[in-house]
């Protein structure tokens, strides 16, 4: 009736591959929050106004941090898979 025979959604064949250093990843997001902790305080000193400060400083640096820290794993991501 039924066989235990491992397809996708689209019926392909899927090899293993290398295994991932998901270490690496992990290390480069954990360096992001590091680096927010210890510049924070710098990039609140920027601006006079309190509210624009707060601004960048919670909600637009961290994106940017965090944005950073992805770009660099899916860089490490296609060195990998090219290699």
């Amino acid at each position: 009736m039924s066989t235990n025979t491992a397809t996708t959604i689209l019926d392909r064949e899927e090899n293993s591959g290398k295994k991932y250093p998901m270490i690496v990843e992990k290390l480069i997001l954990l360096l992001g929050v590091v680096l927010f902790i210890f510049t924070y305080s710098e990039v609140f000193g920027m601006y006079e106004n309190k509210w624009i400060s707060s601004a960048l400083t919670f909600m637009v640096y961290p994106f940017v941090i965090l944005f950073t820290t992805e770009v660099l794993g899916r860089i490490i991501q296609r060195v990998h898979n090219d290699s």
